[in-house]
């Protein structure tokens, strides 16, 4: 598995480096909200859409990660009550229960 992993990592790193030489000398203008710059390299402009999307997608996949450990605490104290519970009712003593 980690050879397929070292794989698609050199796969991934081969095409940026070869989209970074073929389009090295091309410019586009980018217009951020209020702001318009002209004449950026469009390896540039890759670069920190790349970057950005990775961050909004850490993000994103924290808080999944984050929702996942709380419902698997919630879980494990559920289980942990029910095994007390459990416990308690197999303790008891046969005339105990016959009284209830």
């Amino acid at each position: 598995m980690w050879a397929f992993r070292m794989f698609l990592v050199l796969l991934v790193i081969s095409l940026v480096v070869g989209f970074s030489m073929i389009n090295a000398q091309q410019l586009v203008s980018v217009d951020l909200l209020y702001t318009k710059y002209e004449a950026v390299p469009l390896v540039y402009v890759a670069y920190w859409a790349f970057l950005a999307g990775m961050l909004v997608t850490f993000v994103l996949g924290l808080s999944y990660i984050l929702k996942i450990y709380s419902d698997l605490r919630e879980e494990r104290k559920e289980k942990h009550r029910l095994v007390v519970e459990i416990t308690a009712l197999r303790n008891r003593s046969i005339e105990e229960i016959e009284e209830l």
